[in-house]
């Protein structure tokens, strides 16, 4: 099915990335068996693996002899991890003309409502992984859509991360116009420009079927499990309608790219609705972003219907519709699951720099 994927327009990502897959050739086998053109890299993966005790040793161990802190450390290890993962994806970068071969490495969560800080951050990560294809992972929290404007702005390239709501997702758009107007104001070239959005319809999907619990079994059941297929067919409405617009094509016209939308997998328990949800977000120029898993299920499970979220707007309408008829309120659902999610970021971050200190105690005693 993944090459079914890509013949729809669809990019593949292997989200996830890591020390392990990037030194035991995962991810360059999967550029070959499975269609990956980009990879997310993730400071969660990167906490198991250090706390494993196997991948990062080597390295943590000699940033203890240099005496640098443990958030130091943590910031060496990403961006070590970033570098490599954005030499071995090059060849896609090239090859597509810098459309795929994108890595994406999180900016420090805690910064998420400082958008000054977090500006001072991205510059930073930007100039010391030092590659083209580099994507900062901001989070899109108020303070966030700042940031995002102002790195576009600078051509630092974003991916604007924990969009669970259209409503959100229309805030990013603006910022990222507004960041390439700002460049253009400036006398900045934005050929070589770029963003994506990653909007998190699979994990909205969970949590708006934890909200119909305690309905009515006739009510409930023609809503639960279809609002992800819902909610990516709103933004992708949206996406198209903005490209329309006089606005982008004044940009379009002076070479600047599109924001594709990125949709990361949730990682279900049952495989069968991760890989449906799969099936079910398909259009061109849309990205998927799948764990080791996910690729493997998908692979060997899935099975394509072709494009499922172009013009179909008036069918998400009507499931919004039954889900607000049920009180089930969509946006305030995906401000408190965003908050939640960066609480989590924030937790592994700090878990993280924790794992780095108890390597060194490990070590040195």
């Amino acid at each position: 099915m993944l090459t079914d994927l890509v013949n729809e327009g669809v990019s593949v990502w292997l989200d996830g990335a890591s020390r392990r897959s990037l030194a035991d050739g995962t991810l360059s086998r999967r550029m070959t068996d499975a269609h990956v053109t980009g990879a997310v890299l993730s400071l969660r993966e990167l906490g198991r693996e250090v706390r494993d005790g196997t991948a990062y040793r080597e390295q943590i161990d000699m940033l203890g002899t240099q005496g640098v802190t443990a958030d130091e450390a943590v910031r060496a290890l990403l961006f070590y991890d970033a570098r490599w993962a954005c030499d071995v994806l090059r060849p896609s970068f090239t090859a597509t003309q810098g459309a795929d071969g994108w890595v994406c490495a999180e900016l420090d969560p805690r910064f998420a409502d400082d958008a000054r800080a977090s500006v001072a951050e991205a510059r930073a990560v930007a100039l010391a992984v030092n590659r083209p294809n580099l994507l900062i992972a901001v989070p899109s929290t108020p303070a966030g859509m700042t940031v995002i404007s102002d790195c576009v702005a600078e051509g630092i390239g974003v991916n604007a991360r924990h969009i669970y709501s259209v409503r959100c997702y229309g805030e990013v758009i603006e910022a990222y116009f507004e960041g390439l107007e700002r460049a253009l104001t400036a006398g900045r070239a934005v050929t070589a420009f770029a963003s994506v959005a990653s909007f998190e319809a699979a994990r909205m999907e969970a949590a708006v079927d934890l909200c119909l619990n305690g309905r009515e079994p006739a009510v409930a059941a023609p809503l639960r499990g279809r609002s992800a297929l819902a909610l990516a067919r709103a933004a992708y409405h949206l996406y198209e309608e903005r490209l329309g617009s006089g606005r982008w094509r004044k940009l379009r016209a002076a070479g600047a790219r599109p924001q594709r939308l990125v949709w990361p997998g949730a990682d279900a328990p049952d495989p069968a609705t991760t890989v449906r949800q799969v099936e079910e977000l398909v259009a061109w120029s849309t990205v998927h972003a799948m764990s080791q898993p996910t690729l493997d299920a998908v692979a060997r499970l899935g099975r394509l219907r072709g494009d499922t979220l172009s013009g179909e707007s008036r069918a998400s309408d009507e499931l919004l519709t039954g889900l607000r008829l049920q009180d089930v309120s969509v946006d305030r659902t995906a401000v408190e699951l965003a908050r939640s999610e960066l609480r989590g970021s924030v937790r592994d971050r700090l878990d993280l720099a924790d794992s780095v200190r108890d390597t060194w105690r490990r070590t040195h005693g």
